[in-house]
């Protein structure tokens, strides 16, 4: 009863559109109530009601610097029910998303992975070169179905071929999170790599400037050196 009595406070915290448009933007790293009502277009007061709400039923939490509070995503299970939701929301017929946004579907942060269209190219590619496999692979896996949070487990070329991407994957194993799993992306409909696995990549494309952040927003751009380099060792 204390499960779903906690399933039934999540979802109505979800129901509120304003509060969806909240946490969506907290996909992209942590922002202060300010920052949040730049973004959503709310009044402030309104904006910290809801915040208020999302602390309560442990959705987000809050880190003081100075005189403001800065807020972000509870962790990466939050993270990946915002996307899972957006991905079932999204209709057929609007498919695929690049008409409404291009820069976030072509490349952005899934929270704290790499997500869009070069994050679904990354999914296949490692598969492709056994780095990475399903755990327990169904139908069409490897034509980028699987299915919502699917078990990815490092595959028989992950050690290396991760090493050359500047990803540590021991670290990875050590973090108190999930390390590998399909994480369906909104706008593509198909995979893309989440979890600690997911992050670690995301960092060291990030940290060798192969994508780098778009100001105010969770679109990245690929760089000529990111090209350059993830051809050289993804094709």
């Amino acid at each position: 009863m204390e499960a779903n009595q906690r399933l039934i406070a999540v979802t109505q915290a979800l129901a509120d559109p304003l509060r969806l448009d909240i946490l969506r933007e907290l996909l992209g790293g942590p922002a202060t109530v300010s920052e949040l009502t730049a973004l959503t277009g709310a009044t402030q007061p309104n904006v910290s009601n809801h915040l208020a709400l999302l602390r309560e039923r442990e959705l987000v939490r809050a880190t003081r610097e100075g005189r403001q509070m800065r807020y972000e995503l509870r962790d990466p299970a939050v993270a990946g029910l915002i996307e899972a939701l957006a991905a079932v929301a999204q209709a057929p017929q609007t498919r695929p998303a690049q008409r409404s946004a291009p820069p976030l579907a072509h490349a952005r942060l899934c929270y704290d992975h790499l997500a869009g269209q070069v994050g679904v190219a990354l999914f296949d590619a490692l598969i492709s070169r056994d780095a990475i496999r399903l755990a327990a692979p169904s139908v069409g896996a490897r034509a980028g179905r699987a299915g919502p949070s699917a078990v990815v487990e490092l595959g028989p070329a992950g050690a290396d071929l991760f090493e050359s991407l500047g990803v540590a994957v021991d670290g990875a194993r050590r973090e108190k999170r999930r390390f590998a799993y399909a994480c369906v992306d909104w706008t593509e409909r198909r995979p893309h790599l989440g979890g600690a696995l997911g992050a670690a990549l995301a960092r060291a494309a990030l940290a060798r400037r192969w994508v780098i952040r778009q100001p105010n927003t969770r679109a990245v751009i690929v760089t000529e050196a990111g090209w350059q380099a993830l051809g050289d060792l993804l094709g």
